[in-house]
């Protein structure tokens, strides 16, 4: 039992760290006082209150709450070091498969019976907008044909199905837009290897489009902000947020998020790259990876996203040395949530 409550407490830490990286605009004060709220004694959250007195039994063992200080010593220490940077402005590398391919597909793989292969289903990537097209591919062992069955995560209902095309012993086709559900998609190959029935099943998701970016409108300095000003044509109002990678050359440096309301039709959105991610005497930088999400703003409603009309595009006009070079100065919030960190770490004040 106190192994499991140690583990707990641990995996609360570690997605308290995460909360506040995701959310800055919410302070740790804030919100322990709400936790400290919903565990107020009542008859009718006894169990909550249960596990309280178990949390608290363990704590009383000197060395789990060793353990746990040294845990939440290490997200501390990890969130410090993310405050040298600005949360809108944070640095990338080639390391950073998340940020570099947002919406990479991972392949769908098994193991084929009785020999020391596989056969994987890939898409070509996980995330589409209507009226993009899906593009399937099957490979692995000696496959004589395949088909394709296209339908609506959890249901059973079959809405298309359609043959596969075998090209050098691979399986490939193309689902149009006409035949793709909007929604979380299921797509299940049966292929028939040395005659045995191998299936397997992938999802996406296929969605209609909330915004369309456009163009980069301008940039320019503002003291230590390289601010980068974009033009979107927005289907549907609602509160936004676009992401991007900064590069100089095909050198990842930074990983760009703006969140802002905006209104429908044509509206702009500026993202700020800060002086601690742009190298001294650059002059090659541009913009790729872009990512433009429509944010839920009720409980129920899912993220939308909307489409780029431009895949890369270079940062010219602007004269780098005007960056005024200071430090980034982390604001009072982000201050409140290190000092958080560091008491539930057991630092000394």
């Amino acid at each position: 039992m106190r192994i499991l409550v140690l583990s707990m407490m641990i995996s609360a830490l570690i997605a308290l760290f995460i909360w506040l990286s995701m959310t800055p605009e919410v302070s740790a004060e804030s919100m322990m006082e709400k936790e400290v709220t919903l565990m107020a004694p009542s008859p009718k959250l006894a169990p909550a209150v249960i596990v309280s007195e178990e949390v608290k039994d363990s704590q009383n063992d000197p060395i789990e709450k060793m353990q746990v200080e040294t845990a939440a010593q290490n997200i501390a220490i990890g969130f410090r070091e993310s405050l040298k940077f600005a949360p809108y402005s944070q640095p990338l590398t080639a390391n950073d498969e998340d940020r570099l391919h947002p919406n990479k597909f991972i392949p769908v793989s098994t193991p084929l019976i009785g020999q020391e292969q596989s056969v994987s289903l890939s898409l070509n990537k996980f995330r589409y907008i209507k009226p993009e097209s899906v593009e399937v591919s099957l490979e692995g062992g000696d496959i004589q044909s395949a088909q394709l069955h296209v339908g609506i995560v959890g249901a059973k209902k079959v809405l298309h199905s359609t043959e596969m095309h075998m090209i050098g012993g691979r399986a490939q086709a193309k689902l149009t837009a006409i035949h793709l559900p909007v929604g979380d998609i299921s797509i299940k190959a049966t292929a028939d290897i040395n005659g045995e029935e191998v299936i397997l099943v992938a999802h996406a998701k296929y969605l209609q489009p909330s915004a369309r970016l456009l163009s980069v409108v301008s940039t320019r300095v503002e003291q230590s902000d390289l601010l980068i000003s974009l033009q979107l044509d927005v289907q549907e109002a609602g509160i936004y947020r676009v992401r991007a990678n900064l590069y100089e050359g095909d050198v990842p440096l930074a990983h760009l998020v703006s969140k802002s309301k905006l209104g429908s039709g044509l509206e702009l959105i500026t993202l700020k790259a800060h002086q601690s991610v742009i190298p001294q005497n650059t002059k090659a930088l541009n913009l790729k990876t872009f990512v433009v999400e429509r944010m839920s703003s009720i409980p129920g409603e899912g993220t939308r996203y909307g489409t780029s009309d431009i895949m890369e595009a270079p940062l010219l006009g602007v004269d780098m040395s005007q960056l005024d070079r200071a430090p980034y100065t982390p604001d009072e919030k982000e201050l409140a949530s290190l000092a958080f960190l560091e008491k539930l770490a057991g630092a000394k004040e």
